[in-house]
C-alpha cells in the first residue's frame, strides 16, 4: 500500500538522505551545467512508493549566494542498476 507525503523531523542528518541530498545536487549539475554546492539538508518529507520517495529541501551555494531548491528522488535500493532517480529540481517557494 503507498502512503501520503509525511514529515520526517530529525532526518536533516540522516546519512542516506544528505547522500541523496549530495546525488540531486550532483545529477541538476550535470543535466543542467550548473554549478551548485552542496550546503546542507533543511527539511525532509516522505511517502511510500515502489522504493521510497523523498522530498528534501537543501541549501546550497550558487556562486556566493546562499539558495534553498526542493529535490524529489526515488530510492529503490534493491536495483542493482539505477536505484535512484532525481525527478524534480526547483528552487524552493517561500
Amino acid at each position: 500500500v503507498y502512503g501520503g507525503i509525511e514529515d520526517w523531523p530529525g532526518a536533516e542528518n540522516d546519512l542516506r538522505v544528505v547522500d541523496l541530498a549530495r546525488f540531486a545536487v550532483s545529477e541538476h549539475n550535470s543535466n543542467t551545467n550548473a554549478v551548485l554546492e552542496f550546503r546542507k539538508v533543511v527539511k525532509v518529507k516522505r511517502q511510500v512508493v515502489e522504493g521510497m520517495m523523498y522530498y528534501i529541501t537543501i541549501e546550497v551555494d550558487e556562486g556566493w549566494a546562499k539558495k534553498l531548491y526542493e529535490a524529489k528522488v526515488r530510492d529503490r535500493p534493491w536495483l542493482d542498476s539505477n536505484p535512484r532517480k532525481l525527478s524534480e529540481f526547483k528552487p524552493a517557494e517561500d
